[in-house]
């Protein structure tokens, strides 16, 4: 079950495996989780300004007793001073529990604080009787003890919406965010999260904000099938998690020599011959003799067979002045 009153500092601190360090698992290697957890997390101004956001606008009652504008001058000594250093040092003793942030980052997630807490979802959601906000639960899975904190959960419509600051909340700008941060796998933990301590999740939403003005909002839901084929993904994290702590072996990266599979990114200059021609305006036929006399490489992609648009577009360019190769 998910439980209230567990704060994010003994969530993190709790020794089950987590969404982040699952995927870290299968993004690197067991041995670097194994050193990062030796390791102290350091406390970056993103971390701040995103915590400071999340509590702003999900646990507004909590914004003032956790965050704090750091003050520009003390006693009319600025930050530079000797004095303004020990008298901040005894402002920090005394308020533990305090983050202090500075103006200029304050003033901006008060900003996107209230853009987001207008948005009509996070509105009609937040105090809802069904929502659990900031609910911690453990599960295990593959033998794997695991935990799951979700921003926000409704038990009566089963969304599950988690909050995201940004650069570009546009629908192309945040699809690549899904894809450069593994938001597929998150999606895919928190649902088999749920659903392993007898939740019934429905949908998975991004509420995204974007942290600079006019702070825009939008909100994003993944296709099941984008979900469904990362959670083996998430069965295997588990998996490995058990295995290294039964066994206490963290392997590295292999020793075996792997032949790399660069994929879309090998691809995306690549095209058949039909599209060749078509792009340079030249018949097929040219294209062959081209490859041939300047000794391109084809490779087969699905059922085509295809060219580097660069190599052919130099290849070209020799033809027309003259030149050829040995």
């Amino acid at each position: 079950m998910l439980r209230r009153g567990i704060t994010n500092e003994a969530y993190h601190a709790d020794p089950a495996l987590g969404r982040s360090r699952a995927s870290d698992l299968l993004a690197s290697c067991p041995l670097k989780v194994k050193h990062a957890m030796g390791q102290p997390s350091p406390s970056t101004p993103a971390l701040v300004n995103g915590s400071m956001i999340h509590s702003g606008a999900l646990e507004p009652q909590k914004l003032d007793e956790e965050f704090k504008c750091k003050p520009a001058e003390i006693d009319g000594n600025s930050p530079r001073t000797n004095a303004y250093k020990e008298a901040f040092a005894v402002m920090e003793a005394d308020n533990p529990c305090v983050t202090y942030v500075p103006h200029s980052d304050y003033e901006n997630n008060l900003e996107v604080i209230a853009s987001v807490s207008e948005h009509p979802l996070l509105k009609e959601l937040l105090h809802h009787v069904d929502t659990k906000i900031e609910h911690t639960g453990f599960f295990e899975l593959e033998d794997a003890s695991c935990k799951v904190r979700p921003d926000l959960y409704n038990t009566s419509n089963g969304m599950v919406v988690d909050l995201k600051t940004t650069q570009d909340a546009s629908e192309k700008g945040f699809a690549k965010s899904v894809r450069q941060f593994g938001y597929a796998f998150q999606a895919a933990w928190y649902m088999t999260a749920l659903r392993s301590m007898g939740e019934r999740p429905k949908q998975f939403v991004f509420l995204v904000v974007e942290k600079s003005s006019p702070y825009i909002t939008a909100c994003y839901t993944l296709n099941n099938a984008d979900i469904e084929r990362e959670v083996p993904r998430v069965h295997e994290a588990c998996r490995l998690w058990a295995k290294c702590l039964s066994e206490d072996v963290w392997p590295g990266y292999s020793d075996d020599i792997k032949t790399l599979q660069l994929g879309s990114l090998y691809s995306q200059n690549r095209l058949s011959i039909s599209k060749i021609a078509e792009k340079f305006n030249v018949s097929r036929s040219y294209v062959y003799t081209i490859m041939e006399r300047h000794k391109l490489e084809a490779r087969n992609i699905g059922n085509k067979r295809t060219i580097d648009m660069v190599e052919f577009s130099t290849a070209l360019r020799w033809e027309n002045e003259g030149k050829n190769v040995a």
